[in-house]
């Protein structure tokens, strides 16, 4: 008689085929379950537009971008002439109102200016410019002309240019963030209508800018001091204008299909 009985070894390998055997069977309804949308579900219908708001205000505030500027052999004498000025600068400022926390020292700088023979080489030194510039916010707005005036008379000889801006731009904010969400509802409704839809709710919003208001800037330039300190010359006339504040929006709108 033929003895066929297994090895051990191959018995626990064909219990092993079975129960793995056996276990696929079980799993593979439940796969298949898984991969079943479950019913009564719908995928949700969006459409995405872009807003925009903005809001022009008057400037409450200015900022004046002055230098005093030296030429001399001496270095020393330079750099002695723009020290008073700015002192002379400051004092007459702070006595005018404005605060010493709205002055400030933006640059300054020393340049040796070379001097070259006919043909071109280097001989030395000629003279040194030294300059230095300062900014000087003004918080009155009425008073930028006097201020610019008492800054040239007290030694300001560079004159680069002033910036009207609004000092706290949130409550014009606000309101043009208000108007691109109205200007985006309005683009949802008219693209909504024209393909069958109507929006019915807000997915998400995201604020894609919201910058301050822009600085209008007049730039006197280099020319400007010896304008504004002539004797014929009146008070320096300024226009503020108005300054713009622009909000940018993303939104997402879920539309269903209209009914009838």
């Amino acid at each position: 008689m033929r003895n066929t009985s297994l090895p051990a070894g191959g018995a626990r390998f064909g219990i092993l085929a079975v129960l793995f055997l056996g276990l696929s069977l079980l799993l593979t309804p439940l796969a298949g379950a898984q991969s079943t949308p479950v019913p009564g579900t719908e995928t949700i219908r969006t459409i995405s537009v872009s807003g925009t708001g903005t809001v022009l205000i008057d400037p409450d505030t200015a900022r004046l971008d002055l230098g005093v500027v030296s030429n001399n052999e001496s270095l020393e004498v330079a750099q002695t002439e723009v020290s008073e000025g700015l002192a002379s600068i400051t004092t007459i400022l702070t006595d005018a109102g404005i605060a010493p926390e709205d002055i400030a020292t933006t640059s300054y700088t020393v340049y040796p200016v070379p001097e070259y023979d006919r043909d071109g080489n280097y001989v030395g030194i000629e003279r040194y410019e030294v300059s230095s510039g300062f900014s000087i916010v003004v918080r009155d707005i009425e008073s930028v002309g006097t201020v610019l005036d008492a800054a040239v008379e007290a030694g300001a000889n560079n004159v680069w240019g002033i910036r009207f801006y609004v000092d706290d731009p949130s409550s014009a904010a606000t309101q043009a963030r208000a108007l691109a969400v109205e200007d985006a509802r309005a683009k949802a409704d008219e693209l909504a209508t024209a393909s069958g839809m109507v929006v019915t709710n807000v997915v998400s919003i995201t604020e894609t800018s919201a910058p301050p208001p822009m600085p209008l800037q007049y730039d006197l330039g280099r020319g400007g001091a010896d304008m504004v300190a002539s004797e014929q010359a009146a008070s320096v006339p300024v226009s503020p204008g108005q300054s713009e504040v622009r909000v940018d929006l993303q939104i997402t709108f879920e539309i269903e299909q209209a009914a009838g």
